[in-house]
């Protein structure tokens, strides 16, 4: 992920605390749900989102995601 969308001003060793969800769509709304005429039908939104970051030069092992 060195090539990551501003990887550089990542701090890595202390994780990641805050994401940001960015709805888009092209069908009316500019490019963004929160322009569209109907954007009641968009927010608010709830997702749930695992995301693993497997270090530079190591090997993704299902094994070790914590499941219910």
């Amino acid at each position: 992920m060195t090539k990551f969308w501003q990887n550089d001003g990542i701090v890595w060793s202390e994780g990641i605390k805050e994401i940001h969800l960015v709805i888009k769509d092209d069908s009316g709304g500019q490019g963004h749900a929160h322009k569209r005429p109907d954007h009641e039908n968009f927010f608010p939104t709830k997702i749930r989102l695992t995301l693993t970051q497997v270090s530079k030069g190591a090997e993704y092992d299902p094994k070790q995601v914590l499941t219910k």
